[in-house]
């Protein structure tokens, strides 16, 4: 076997019993890397195989492990550490780039189109089927046996293991446990990299990662995006945080002129998850690290969804039926009306709704803006599964939404330009996703807060104008000032592009919306980028 890997932390096992490549931490152990196993880690990675990391250890690591017979490889359930692999020849090549795995020549790349318009279509759900041909990917938490020309993929690590703890302490010491993980983590992440850019928007998310990397053996600089439109200058809140936690906050405004439409901003990825206006993003950053001499990007990806961000009744439906009708079950019902300002008639017809379909899993939405009317109709017969959204433990509605927000966000963690520094999401570290998993969605929405049970674990360090802020901004803007510089050349793009000529978009629509000059498309304006960035993905791709 083959293993075609970027550069990272490399542990070797004794009598070539495998190696683990990336990132690897003690889950008892210092706040650090691990840089070689004990002799009593090496005998129980030997008789538990992948297990025993996965119960032992926690980072962004791929492990290859021999036992023998044949090689188990092992991705961390964080997914920090992408694997891809192929089987050619009765060989299987293995690499965390699709480009890596071309260049040894065992593979010629070649776009998948019905995988692509399922990506599409699936709104990204995770899948094995990347959009390339011949080319797959081994999920988060999963394991691939491969023994001479066979390979079987089976998942070692679910959320389910971990969303129905036996016993549940108070809010209060739930938000104690949690901010002792966080801190942990993130130490530990800082301890593998002497500097570090982090992006922060004055929001809970990134303020939080911020405020617990200890700048005292680190070098630490924020940087916050500006657009031209008040929803995306967030200055008056990284200027808190910089007062408050004593951060350098560097400000930069998005440039139109970063913007290429004929340049994907992950084409360096086995599918199309980007957006263009993302390219700019990139680009400050890149010019930034650059300058600085930074050596990791830190951000609060995924913090919306492993704090359960949400705006419904499920977290009434849960407590109704995990406890039974009593007081707490009034109390949720409060929160959640007063975080998402309906009626207690409204709240409760929800809860019903929730309660009706309980035991269901979770139905995956698709989406279907700009789609083909026949590819719409040919993908609609399938069902969209994942073992995660059809799990026989997916009883309760907030928690199989829960879980849904985490197979979200999976495919946004390694969107970002290779040229980059190591990209590091603190927030989906395996200690942090198996604590907010073991939290009851009811405590989410304590006190009709959004995220209530992250603010109140981080109320005394942080200002309170970042713990209590309700709003969110973004480059929305910015984006809508790229489709109306560019409106002409999207249209072109689009309607005489790969995607209309493979039938997986309705030109027709794409003209109508486009000839309508107003400054802004509202959530339009997010899938016409996505597919204006999938365009080029194609090209990057294609012959």
């Amino acid at each position: 076997m083959r293993a075609f890997v970027s550069p990272g932390y490399v542990i070797r096992l004794d009598d070539n019993r495998g190696v683990i490549l990336g990132t690897l931490f003690d889950r008892n152990g210092p706040p650090e890397p691990t840089g070689e196993f004990t002799e009593d880690q090496q005998k129980l990675i030997t008789a538990k195989g992948a297990r025993a990391l996965l119960e032992n250890h926690w980072g962004a690591y791929c492990a290859l492990l021999f036992d023998g017979e044949a090689f188990n490889v092992l991705r961390d359930p964080s997914g920090g550490m992408p694997v891809y692999y192929t089987g050619v020849a009765g060989s299987c090549l293995l690499g965390s780039d699709p480009e890596i795995i071309a260049d040894t020549g065992y593979w010629t790349p070649a776009v998948s189109w019905d995988d692509l318009a399922t990506h599409l279509y699936t709104r990204g759900l995770p899948s094995p089927d990347t959009s390339l041909e011949g080319l797959s990917e081994l999920l988060p938490g999963t394991a691939c046996n491969i023994c001479d020309a066979s390979m079987r993929v089976e998942g070692l690590w679910s959320p389910w293991d971990h969303a129905q703890p036996e016993t549940v302490s108070d809010a209060s010491e739930q938000a104690e446990v949690l901010h002792r993980t966080i801190q942990n983590v993130v130490s530990a992440w800082s301890s593998r990299y002497p500097s570090i850019l982090i992006g922060v928007s004055g929001g809970l998310d990134s303020s939080i990662v911020a405020a617990s990397i200890p700048a005292r053996r680190t070098q630490v600089t924020g940087v916050t995006l500006v657009t031209d439109d008040p929803d995306g200058d967030e200055r008056l809140f990284t200027r808190l945080l910089e007062e408050g936690i004593g951060l350098e906050i560097l400000d930069l405004q998005y440039d139109l002129g970063d913007i290429d439409l004929g340049t994907s901003c992950v084409a360096h990825l086995a599918r199309p998850i980007g957006r263009s206006h993302a390219l700019a993003y990139d680009r400050a950053m890149h010019r930034i690290a650059r300058e600085r001499g930074i050596d990791a990007f830190f951000s609060g990806n995924g913090g919306d969804n492993i704090f359960y961000y949400t705006q419904s009744a499920n977290p009434i439906a849960d407590r109704l039926l995990k406890n039974g009708l009593g007081i707490g079950v009034f109390q949720t019902w409060r929160d959640v009306c007063r975080l998402t300002g309906c009626t207690p008639v409204e709240a409760a017809a929800a809860t019903i709704e929730s309660i009706r379909t309980r035991g269901r899993g979770y139905k995956w939405q698709p989406d279907t803006c700009f789609l083909h009317a026949d590819l719409m109709a040919h993908l609609a017969v399938s069902p969209v599964k994942h073992p995660w959204l059809d799990d026989s433990r997916a009883r309760l509605p907030g928690k199989a939404a829960h879980v849904a927000a985490l197979l979200r966000i999976q495919p946004c963690l390694e969107g970002y330009d290779r040229r980059l520094p190591a990209m590091v999401n603190p927030l989906m570290s395996q200690p942090v996703l198996e604590k907010c998993l073991a939290v009851p969605s009811w405590m989410w929405v304590d006190g009709g807060r959004d995220r209530a049970l992250a603010r109140s674990a981080f109320r005394r360090i942080l200002p309170s104008g970042i713990s209590e802020r309700r709003s969110k901004g973004g480059p929305d803007g910015f984006a809508n000032q790229i489709i109306t510089m560019h409106r002409a050349e999207i249209l072109e793009r689009l309607t005489g592009g790969h995607l209309a000529r493979q039938k997986i978009i309705d030109c027709d629509e794409i003209v109508s919306v486009l000839s309508n000059d107003k400054p802004n498309l509202g959530t339009d304006q997010a899938r016409l980028l996505s597919l204006v960035d999938t365009e080029a993905w194609v090209a990057h791709w294609s012959p």
